[in-house]
């Protein structure tokens, strides 16, 4: 009841608001932004099959909330700040998806709908996806798609989360390992494209051979090399760190974007 109680209240308030108090967001941190939404949608899920199998069940329905108001938050700030059309509608569709999402996410969790929370969520970051493509799409720095793609590598780290506890919940198990095998190695292969990015600064360098250390420990949990037992603290442990330094990493890159972007803007296109 707290999470529709708080969400209402926040849609409530946007809608008074109006446009008024949003934030006008630039080119680089509207990619990063829409780029957040993708993340979000499988932390909502992740939380939701928490919840369902009585897993932490208070932290991950704060986090839920959160993770919806937040969400909330981020498409008033995009309404407020894209401009071109094709981006507007990829908008408008991401939209769309949310408003049916959110009813069934901050719904009772039911171990039963483990399926349905991951195809649902997998529809909402394909449309958030989307989204990030078409605003990519009208930039003119090259660093904006290492925001996309770093980035995405919070979306991946709260996506191995997912299909980890789902992997665990009687429903499905063989696919979602699946699915989560190919998630790790989708990470590896970007975590590998970014370290050879020749936009990276010293910090950046540094930050991503943090991340590949500890990549590298973990990722036998995620791969299908050596799964073990299951341990739902260390994945949260793991997969939180993941998220919160991409997160950094996705920031500094949106700081290198956005200096490019402004250069960008003095030349005229041909």
């Amino acid at each position: 009841m707290k999470t529709k109680v708080t969400l209402l209240f926040l849609v409530l308030l946007l809608t008074i608001t109006g446009n008024v108090n949003a934030q006008q967001l630039n080119l680089s941190e509207s990619i990063n932004q829409a780029g957040l939404q993708r993340m979000l949608s499988q932390r909502m899920a992740k939380n939701y099959i928490l919840i369902s199998q009585d897993i932490g069940t208070q932290a991950a329905t704060n986090e839920l909330d959160e993770s919806a108001a937040l969400f909330e938050e981020n498409l008033f700030n995009l309404t407020a700040s894209v401009n071109d059309e094709k981006s507007k509608q990829a908008l408008k569709a991401l939209k769309k998806r949310w408003y049916a999402f959110r009813m069934f996410a901050l719904s009772k969790a039911s171990k039963e709908n483990t399926e349905q929370v991951v195809k649902r969520s997998t529809e909402l970051l394909k449309s958030a996806n989307d989204l990030v493509l078409s605003i990519e799409y009208t930039s003119r720095a090259n660093s904006d798609h290492l925001v996309n793609l770093s980035g995405r590598q919070r979306m991946l780290s709260q996506r191995l989360a997912m299909l980890y506890y789902a992997s665990n919940s009687g429903y499905n198990q063989k696919i979602f390992k699946q699915e989560m095998h190919k998630t790790a190695r989708q990470f590896g292969q970007a975590l590998e494209k970014l370290m050879k990015a020749r936009e990276n600064t010293p910090e950046i360098n540094e930050s991503l051979e943090e991340v590949a250390s500890q990549w590298s420990f973990y990722k036998t949990k995620f791969d299908g090399s050596n799964e073990g037992n299951f341990s739902p603290k260390t994945i949260k442990v793991v997969t939180e760190s993941l998220l919160k330094d991409m997160n950094n990493i996705t920031k500094l890159y949106e700081v290198e974007s956005t200096k490019q972007n402004k250069y960008a803007s003095w030349i005229k296109p041909n």
